[in-house]
């Protein structure tokens, strides 16, 4: 139940702000020239005065048929195919359907064609015990008070094979790679002396590098550099990814060759 909201709009994005009680908050934005929407939350902390856990969660409701069967990353690798209410290689006869058909989601789960929607255990405080060995409730607290709690959720919707010849599955990607890569902003303060101590060294503005780049041309969009450490002094190792898996994308899916 939202108790208020807000609906903030401007050239680029528009917000609602929605507040559902005095510790938790949504705000939805839409961004112009973007095919996603996105929610970010806030909890906490729980309240527990009344002597009662809590369980907050996100759900998303769908009017498609998907028969059961939805996708949640591995690891934010490959995506696995789920079926509610089902294991692969064994008969389940799940005693507690809801907590039974909860997956670990690292980056991403997809629903393809209702079946109810989907819901995300966002946070909570409990208790009592969940009889799950820890023997102990997960009532987590921060200075005598509850954990308060912040994420997001990108959604997507739409034809798979998507827009302006990129896939539904590509947009997502690279808009992945956007957040989880985003640059670092430093600020420092002005200064108009011409000097300047590097290493207990001091170097005219002339001869500080203020901007390095290692590569001779800019990588493909759909490769991203994974990881680049140093071997010894005149080595380093450089490892790349490609983004998608195959049959993701007519286009961005195919192999790419890198040239250094």
């Amino acid at each position: 139940k939202i108790s208020s909201s807000l609906i903030p709009t401007g050239d680029l994005v528009e917000e609602i702000h929605q507040v559902f009680s005095d510790w938790s908050s949504q705000v939805i934005r839409v961004y112009k020239e973007e095919s996603h929407v996105e929610l970010e939350w806030l909890m906490g902390p729980i309240p527990i005065n009344d002597n009662k856990g809590k369980e907050p969660i996100s759900r998303f409701t769908t009017n498609l048929a998907t028969n059961k069967i939805f996708y949640t990353d591995s690891n934010g690798r490959e995506m696995l195919r789920r079926e509610r209410n089902h294991r692969p290689t064994w008969d389940v006869k799940l005693d507690e359907p809801a907590p039974g058909n909860y997956y670990p989601v690292t980056s991403k789960i997809v629903v393809t064609d209702e079946d109810k929607g989907l819901q995300f255990a966002v946070h909570r405080r409990l208790l009592n015990d969940d009889a799950k060995g820890v023997d102990e409730a997960l009532n987590e607290t921060a200075y005598g008070e509850g954990l308060i709690a912040r994420g997001r959720h990108f959604v997507f919707a739409g034809e798979i094979a998507g827009s302006n010849n990129v896939s539904l599955v590509a947009q997502e990607r690279l808009l992945a790679q956007r957040i989880l890569l985003a640059p670092w902003i430093f600020i420092s303060g002005g200064s108009s002396a011409q000097t300047r101590s590097v290493d207990k060294k001091q170097v005219t503005n002339d001869q500080a590098m203020f901007q390095f780049v290692g590569l001779t041309r800019p990588l493909p969009e759909n490769v991203q550099v994974l990881t680049l450490e140093p071997r010894d002094s005149r080595t380093v190792l450089l490892r790349l990814e490609h983004i998608l898996e195959r049959n993701e994308d007519s286009r961005l899916s195919q192999d790419v060759t890198v040239a250094l």
